[in-house]
């Protein structure tokens, strides 16, 4: 099976239940992005890949599209101090690339969040959440620079809409986030 069919074919959930010391990273409806900078003295996004994808059925429901359509698929690593603290890919339909949000395609480095979080008029929808294991192959992606890869992970899923653009943001919170808490 694609490994990208393995991403989205699954339950997510409407609360992380069991999910432990990740809870309240998962629940935080603020910008990760200005979170981690805050607990932090290094923070920087590491690009992973950016390409265009045929959208998958889940994602096509999310974001209010037909299935099959293509989006960019934009992958980053989340770096704080010198560990990677969460990995976040994000589907960007290409009607979401035009208008106010033309420049989303051209981050690079950016995050993405700070561009999200800036406009008061960007909207988010309830998050999903997931416990994903070893075997999921998101967790696979997420978990392919570290050297100890932890046996599972939890994920948190949302849509930002601003009028008729929609991104779906999904953030995986690897184990080193959970040091970060000690700082707050």
């Amino acid at each position: 099976m694609h490994s990208r069919t393995l991403l989205t074919h699954s339950v997510w959930m409407k609360l992380p239940v069991n999910s432990g010391a990740y809870r309240r990273w998962l629940t935080d409806r603020g910008s990760l992005t200005r979170r981690l900078q805050s607990l932090c003295e290094d923070f920087r996004v590491r690009t992973g890949g950016h390409r265009f994808v045929r959208l998958q059925s889940d994602e096509a429901r999310l974001l209010r599209l037909s299935c099959g359509q293509h989006a960019l698929l934009r992958e980053v690593e989340l770096i704080c101090d010198g560990n990677a603290a969460v990995y976040a890919c994000s589907v960007l339909p290409r009607r979401s690339l035009k208008g106010e949000w033309r420049e989303l395609g051209r981050l690079g480095d950016k995050p993405l969040g700070m561009t999200l979080f800036m406009n008061p008029r960007v909207m988010r929808t309830q998050m999903e959440f997931k416990k994903l294991s070893r075997q999921h192959a998101l967790c696979r992606r997420a978990v392919r620079h570290l050297d100890a890869k932890p046996r599972a992970v939890w994920a948190r899923r949302s849509i930002f809409r601003l009028r008729r653009a929609a991104i779906m943001v999904t953030e995986v919170f690897l184990p080193s986030v959970l040091s970060l808490s000690e700082h707050e």
